[in-house]
């Protein structure tokens, strides 16, 4: 019996360490020759910005609908990221910096949470406000003259993973969108 024990272990070392792999990389061979050349796409937009000014949230709904340009063609797969205009400050060159904001927005105050939000559909984006006291208790700095940003992404590129969406001037790089 014990005879038996030691050989099947024995047999059990042998397979087991020829499965070793070892972690070294060897150097980078020469490259291949290029592959075949594939058909060409249709030539289309990354991807859409739009931009509204002195958009105000009115009572008694406190929300917004900023149609699309009649341009402007929307499709089921589309994807719509709206930022307000947050805040500017100027740097020690004198530029003037834009900070944008991704909805939705969750601001606490002392009378609860405010919170900024958005929606879409292919023709529209609605805006609205939403808060835990009454928003007519708002003030206009929270309601009056905001500057929005609505940034179509088509559905194939917003799947890819590429790109942080919360950040603004990230989607703008990635995406080509112009300077408005």
């Amino acid at each position: 019996m014990k005879y038996s024990y030691t050989k099947a272990c024995f047999a059990l070392l042998i397979l087991l360490s020829s499965c070793y792999s070892s972690t070294e990389v060897g150097p980078v061979g020469p490259p291949g020759p290029q592959g075949p050349i594939g058909p060409k796409g249709a030539d289309a937009e990354n991807a859409y910005v739009f931009e509204w000014e002195n958009v105000n949230f009115t009572a008694p709904d406190f929300e917004v609908i900023l149609p699309y340009p009649d341009n402007f063609e929307g499709y089921a797969s589309d994807v719509a990221l709206t930022y307000l205009l947050w805040d500017t400050y100027t740097t020690d060159d004198g530029e003037v910096v834009e900070v944008w904001r991704k909805l939705s927005q969750s601001i606490p105050t002392a009378d609860g949470m405010l919170v900024y939000n958005s929606d879409f559909s292919i023709y529209d984006v609605r805006l609205f406000l939403d808060a835990e006291f009454p928003l007519t208790w708002l003030g206009a700095d929270d309601t009056d003259a905001w500057v929005v940003r609505v940034v179509i992404v088509p559905g194939d590129f917003w799947n890819s993973g590429r790109v942080d969406f919360s950040d603004y001037q990230a989607v703008a790089k990635a995406l080509e969108l112009p300077e408005l």
